[in-house]
């Protein structure tokens, strides 16, 4: 979590806020930063070939080999989300949704 000074100092001499934008920066601790783990870079060889597969930069063939569950799951959220694309409302709904409306609002108390 960084931890911002939210209190305007540009009315502060230069000398002032240089020694106050240090202290913040000394205070950060260091795991605020990014450090690479071994075992998720080596995940990430296969998260990438699917990911570029995804992007149509690869090819399933190549994406099966790396990770061939996470394709089907992609294969299958395609299939799935196509499907929903083509299901269509009756058109009487919006009528029906208009007809169950009251004619006047409520007044309120």
């Amino acid at each position: 979590m960084m931890l911002d000074r939210h209190d305007a100092h540009e009315n502060l001499p230069q000398k002032v806020r240089d020694t106050r934008d240090a202290a913040v920066s000394a205070d950060r601790p260091v795991a605020d930063r990014e450090v690479p783990l071994p075992e998720v870079a080596a995940a990430d060889t296969t998260i990438g070939a699917v990911n570029m597969w995804l992007d149509g930069e690869a090819s399933e063939a190549d994406a099966r080999e790396a990770d061939d569950k996470a394709v089907r799951f992609w294969a299958r959220v395609a299939k799935d989300t196509e499907t929903m694309r083509q299901v269509k409302a009756p058109s009487r709904l919006t009528a029906d949704i208009m007809a169950a409306l009251p004619g006047t609002a409520p007044l309120a108390d």
